[in-house]
This record gives structure tokens, C-alpha cells and sequence, in this order.
């Protein structure tokens, strides 16, 4: 595995808001392995659900039509998803129609990224746009948090860079050669984000983590 930046924010985000995701919960584009994002949802009826049956989900079936009835879930999650969806706006309806009135929902969304999944790869997400889905949707944000800033984003871009360039998802011992090079950049990085408060800073970001809510 090559540290990257931005899955180590993202795991570290979802852990950090994982406790407000309780009971009979969807996992929206679930992927391979049962779901990245499992482990920290154990206790729950944890239920994934993806177009691809190779992984096998628990539920095949699009985030764009969601096979389970209104009202049917206390939480969902779809973490890295929205943008390889040609209608994110309707897979939102899809969340809030499957979701219980007063449960709650965690999304993630990149604003800045390499091509991928192509040619499936369709959107990017400002902190505005993923509000503006989730409000026409009449989903409540709770909480929209930023992952990482300006320095996180040039070491997960060098990272790719090299992944891509070199074939190090390919090619392991050479990337297992690399790895530490790209923690050391990493980490750093993450540091330079947490000790910069300028607001040049905050206008980059490698993207979100939303927690919402249906209303009752």
C-alpha cells in the first residue's frame, strides 16, 4: 500500500464521525471487500450495495435506483462515489427516499483529483455545489469539513503522479521502495496544513466530508 494523503484524511474523517452513524445502515458504492470504511461501523447492520456484482455487495444495484423501500434505513454513507455518477442530484434523492425522517447520513466528494474510473469520472464537488445537492435534496448539513489543504493536495498529486508514471499499483517492489518517500512527503504536508491558517490556504482542498440529516 503507498501512503497517500488524502485516503489517510478520509479514514481518519469517517472514524471521527462514524459514531452518529447507527443501526440499519446502506453503504452506497460499497466497492471490494466488504466496504473500505467497515470496520468503523461495527456494532451496526452494516449493509453494502454496489452496481458491480464481482465485488460481491449485499445488495446489487445503482446508487441511481436504489432496490430498498422508502424509509428503510437509519444511516447511509457513500464515501468517493458521487463524481463517477453521471446524475449525482438523483443519487442524493435516492439517500434521502431509503433514509428513516431523523436519520443521518456521511458522504465524501473530492474537489481535486487525478482522472479516474475513466471514462466514468464526471464531476468535482466545491463546498458550495455539495451544499447546494444536499439542500435541494431538503437534507440538513450538520457538518461539511475540508480534507486537508494546499500542501496536502501537491503530495497527493505528486503521489499519483508517480503511481501513474511508474505503475507502482503494478509494479510493488518498486512501490514498496518509494512508500517512504511518499509518507515522509505526506506527513509533512499534513503538518504544513495544520500550522498554515492563511486564507490561501483555504481555498484548496483535496474535497469534503458531509454529515447530514433527514428532517422529521
Amino acid at each position: 500500500m503507498i501512503f497517500q494523503p488524502d485516503r489517510y484524511l478520509l479514514k481518519k474523517q469517517v472514524k471521527e464521525l462514524s459514531h452518529f452513524i447507527k443501526g440499519h445502515v446502506l453503504d452506497i458504492g460499497s466497492g471490494p471487500n466488504g466496504g473500505r470504511y467497515k470496520n468503523f461501523f461495527s456494532g451496526n447492520d452494516y449493509i453494502t450495495l454496489d452496481i458491480n456484482p464481482d465485488y460481491s455487495p449485499d445488495i446489487v444495484g445503482s446508487a441511481l435506483k436504489i432496490p430498498a423501500a422508502n424509509d428503510s434505513f437509519d444511516g447511509v454513507v457513500c464515501f468517493q462515489v458521487l463524481d463517477d455518477l453521471k446524475n449525482p442530484a438523483q443519487a442524493v434523492e435516492e439517500m434521502r427516499r431509503v433514509l428513516k425522517p431523523g436519520g443521518h447520513g456521511l458522504i465524501s466528494v473530492p474537489q481535486s483529483n487525478e482522472l479516474h474510473d475513466e471514462p466514468h469520472d464526471y464531476w468535482r464537488f466545491t463546498k458550495y455545489g455539495i451544499e447546494v445537492l444536499l439542500s435541494e435534496a431538503e437534507l440538513e448539513i450538520i457538518k461539511i469539513l475540508p480534507r486537508g489543504g494546499f500542501w496536502t493536495l501537491r503530495a497527493q498529486n505528486t503521489a499519483r503522479y508517480f503511481i501513474d508514471l511508474l505503475g507502482l499499483y503494478r509494479h510493488k517492489i518498486l512501490g514498496r521502495l518509494l512508500n517512504p518517500f511518499f509518507l515522509i512527503c505526506g506527513l509533512i504536508s499534513i503538518w504544513l496544513d495544520t500550522t498554515d491558517k492563511s486564507k490561501a490556504n483555504r481555498k484548496h482542498t483535496l474535497g469534503w466530508i458531509v454529515l447530514f440529516k433527514k428532517p422529521i
